[in-house]
């Protein structure tokens, strides 16, 4: 199965508006749900200061972020790829 990649910003600008907290959320969700799809990382810097704290769905940035909006993008992708997934099992 496809893997979604989320990766949270852990620097400077990004960590003073909580975005550790985003990334723990993030973590306790995946094991709560047991969401194997989904690895959650951290990402250098991606310049975009200016719109922080930054998380990446799949490649994509996602500024403004908090724990709430992150982890409903979370479920979303997950949903979708479930859903995608089932699809393709179907004869």
């Amino acid at each position: 199965m496809e893997k979604i990649e989320i990766k949270v910003c852990r620097w400077k600008n990004c960590s003073s508006r909580f975005s550790e907290y985003i990334l723990k959320r993030l973590e306790l969700e995946k094991e709560k749900f047991k969401l194997d799809e989904v690895d959650i990382s951290i990402m250098p810097c991606q310049n975009q200061c200016e719109k922080w704290p930054n998380v990446s769905f799949d490649w994509k940035i996602e500024n403004y972020q908090d724990p709430i909006k992150s982890s409903k993008l979370m479920h979303e992708k997950v949903k979708i790829l479930r859903e995608k997934f089932k699809k393709n099992l179907r004869p």
